[in-house]
């Protein structure tokens, strides 16, 4: 039997990257899926991509700075799949910034996408999954929680609050059979870091490539894994939890550019 086999998820940021990644790794598992992302052209295509041979993804536009785009989706995957088993929080902006130079703009869009998104959505999916009086939330947090970057400060500010998040709803919701648990990447070959690399150059990739203990970047499956994990039953009793995929990186004494 797959390890997701039944199973109902919604995952956010789901075009690329990471989110890609889990939405191939929950299908291939058993899972049903709603992708959620705002890049309606390559949602589709991957979403018909992980469709075939008989699997089951399904694309839904989903802004999650948006609360009423929230509700949408989450009522989109009610209507397609009849609950919410999973929740994987893994839309997410970029922004770094000198602190004494960022607008507040810049901060305050950070916040409502990252951090603030994320409560849209458990604020939506929450009353299934307590009428189910079973769930598993995942939030995709970062080592930029756990580290010390230079001019990162908002974005790390955004990923620890996942954290503290993650925590509290842990304890509050842990006797409704929901589990809440994080997960902190490392340096993950993405297209978000493939940006940085082409703007930044190889010293950029050379640094990435050393911060970790096992000198190399992350893999977006190998974080795909481990949400897998945490949504299947084999992590039923693991509440509150956060799990750094990053090959060694917080263990090392700095962090360098």
């Amino acid at each position: 039997m797959s390890r997701l086999n039944d199973k109902v998820a919604i995952i956010t940021g789901a075009a690329e990257g990471i989110g890609l990644a889990i939405s191939e790794a929950f299908v291939k598992a058993g899972a049903s899926v709603i992708m959620a992302d705002i890049n309606t052209a390559k949602g589709k295509r991957e979403a018909a991509r992980l469709s075939r041979d008989n699997r089951r993804a399904e694309y839904a536009y989903c802004d999650v700075g948006n609360t009423a785009s929230i509700n949408l989706l989450v009522e989109t995957c009610v209507k397609t799949f009849g609950k919410i088993d999973v929740l994987v929080n893994n839309a997410a902006v970029a922004i770094s910034g000198e602190i004494t130079q960022m607008p507040d703009e810049d901060w305050d869009t950070l916040m409502n996408i990252n951090l603030k998104g994320a409560f849209r959505t458990v604020r939506a999916c929450l009353p299934y999954m307590i009428s189910a009086q079973s769930g598993s939330v995942i939030n995709i947090s970062s080592t930029q929680a756990h580290r010390s970057w230079d001019n990162w400060t908002a974005y790390a500010t955004a990923k620890g609050g996942l954290l503290s998040m993650t925590n509290q709803l842990a304890g509050q919701f842990g006797s409704n059979n929901i589990r809440f648990n994080s997960i902190s990447p490392g340096t993950i070959l993405t297209p978000m870091l493939d940006k940085r690399m082409k703007s930044e150059g190889e010293q950029f990739l050379k640094a990435s490539i050393h911060q970790a203990a096992m000198l190399r970047c992350g893999k977006p499956e190998e974080v795909a894994m481990t949400a897998v994990f945490l949504a299947s039953d084999e992590a039923a009793f693991i509440n509150g939890e956060d799990i750094k995929v990053d090959g060694g990186l917080s263990t090392l004494p700095r962090y360098f550019e």
